[in-house]
């Protein structure tokens, strides 16, 4: 059974060091940015396959660049946020919008030899009820986005039956739960423990892929979509380190670096570097029906803990930060500045609204998490919960499948959060559909602002959107503490600057060029 885990949450915590920096920097290089038809090295700070080559697995750092070398979605996001047909040549609505008509591009060869068509997506889809595919989490009986049926109306058609109006049913697509896989692994999905089985332009270089380490992808001239990508050879490198990252870009290693805030004023100064809108911090809410721990049943108690928050404070702990309230960040649509002022630090407030509760005297709860990843602003918010009499114990699980487990017990979990130019693809495809929701709880008043913006123009819809980020904050199924912008250290005389995806902290693997 495949594991599918979005690549716009980091879950509990991102996957260990999998790889010394020391070790990595002792390795071969090579590759070369020089002109086009050559390689191109790209250092991520993650292994971006760290169990197998399905593109809906749980993985680590580089994932959507990575991916998109092997696999083709039906669906693609551009760096605006714009959904565009993939595999799919175009797609009609019904008037209702609860039946999308998908026509499929023709002529596209999998790895293991079979061709795209219409029995073939709905093999993928037909997947959608395995309980641990979380990518197909919104798509399953009871989800957000629950299709109801698909089916191969001829060999380049697709018709997609959803149980209500979804209008963003090809952003829900785009990437993610759109990726396509072969015949060969669906019918066995082992085999993609040994390499990918995908439409994509680039194959995987078994002989010089380093698992966990080095990873080569190779071009496949036959790919209906090779003129989109120019290097001969992509190679992924694990660089867990982050002034390893930097100092790799600098001198040269790699023409394209993941950095942390911390190292991109040094790259800046060097060679170059972009940064993106990025990351949302923040508590998401596990337990929303308080099974596991009461307190966090009541709407009143999650506004309380908000309240709690020092956001600049927090924000202050770390290099470039802001501190906010918002779910959707600025400069987004439906970010919206007024909740900052909502939910501005107040303690004195936060321990009234627990006594009307029925938490005079607070509380205890345990967070699960693995390892130290944000353990300051763990630590930092433990303080601020203790002063209005809430206990916030943090246990550090023994390992990431444990700790991806204690999702479903554990009240909160706090992590970085991408929600890109695609808002509702996030919300409904993983805050209420995927594996923020395992226990399937409803709020009316989300599900309200969803369908609202679903029934209307989506991710344009400003005033919808707004409304959505409210309802999701207000009712504290995310708390959100600062956003942190995404640097990405380059060469602008070997690449010209890069592009995000419109949904992603991760550069389009098309967008990364030659200069000149």
């Amino acid at each position: 059974m495949r594991s599918a885990f979005f690549r716009r949450v980091v879950g509990l915590l991102s996957a260990g060091a999998l790889l010394s920096a020391g070790a990595l920097l002792s390795a071969p290089f090579g590759g070369t940015a020089t002109a086009a038809g050559s390689s191109v090295s790209i250092a991520v700070d993650n292994d971006p396959a760290p169990f197998n080559y399905d593109p809906l697995s749980l993985a680590g750092g580089g994932v959507l660049t990575f991916w998109q070398g092997m696999y083709d979605s039906l669906f693609t996001t551009t760096s605006t946020g714009a959904v565009v047909p993939q595999l799919a040549t175009s797609y009609t609505f019904n008037s209702t919008k609860t039946v999308l008509t998908i026509k499929l591009r023709t002529g596209v060869k999998f790895s293991d030899g079979s061709t795209l068509n219409a029995a073939l997506v709905k093999a993928n889809l037909d997947q959608r009820s395995q309980p641990l595919l979380g990518a197909y989490g919104a798509f399953a009986q009871g989800g957000a986005a629950e299709i109801e049926s698909v089916t191969a109306a001829n060999p380049t058609t697709v018709v997609i039956t959803f149980a209500q109006p979804t209008a963003d049913a090809p952003t829900l697509l785009a990437e993610d739960a759109g990726w396509i896989v072969g015949l060969n692994a669906i019918k066995d999905p082992s085999v993609l423990i040994k390499g990918p089985d995908g439409s994509g332009a680039y194959s995987l270089n078994t002989g010089a892929t380093i698992k966990s380490s080095i990873y080569v992808l190779t071009k496949k001239t036959s790919s209906w979509d090779s003129k989109a990508f120019p290097w001969s050879s992509v190679t992924f490198k694990v660089i867990t380190g982050q002034q390893a990252r930097a100092n790799a870009v600098v001198s040269g290693q790699v023409q394209l670096a993941v950095l942390d805030p911390l190292t991109a004023s040094f790259v800046k100064q060097r060679t170059g570097e972009t940064r993106f809108p990025g990351e949302i911090f923040g508590f998401a809410l596990f337990d929303k029906e308080g099974k596991f721990s009461e307190p966090f049943s009541s709407v009143t108690v999650r506004r309380a803990l908000s309240m709690a928050i020092n956001r600049t404070a927090l924000a202050k702990i770390h290099t470039g930060a802001t501190a906010t309230a918002s779910l959707f960040p600025s400069g987004t649509n439906g970010y919206d500045a007024a909740l900052d002022k909502q939910y501005a630090y107040n303690p004195a407030a936060a321990k009234k609204l627990l006594a009307q509760a029925g938490y005079p005297n607070g509380f205890s709860f345990t967070l699960v998490t693995i390892g130290l990843a944000n353990g300051s602003d763990l630590q930092a918010v433990q303080a601020m919960w203790k002063s209005i009499g809430v206990n916030m114990v943090i246990s550090h699980a023994a390992s990431f499948a444990t700790g991806f487990q204690a999702q479903s017990t554990t009240p909160l979990g706090y992590n970085p959060f991408t929600i890109g130019q695609d808002p509702l693809g996030f919300v409904v495809g993983f805050l209420l559909g995927g594996t923020l929701n395992l226990q399937h709880a409803t709020d009316a008043k989300i599900e309200s602002a969803v369908a609202v913006a679903q029934a209307g123009s989506g991710n344009e819809d400003t005033e919808a959107l707004v409304k959505l980020n409210d309802a999701i904050v207000n009712e504290g199924w995310f708390i959100p503490t600062y956003e942190q912008y995404v640097y990405y250290g380059y060469n602008p005389k070997e690449l010209k600057a890069p592009q995000l995806s419109g949904s992603s902290i991760y550069p389009t693997l098309s967008s990364i060029q030659p200069a000149g």
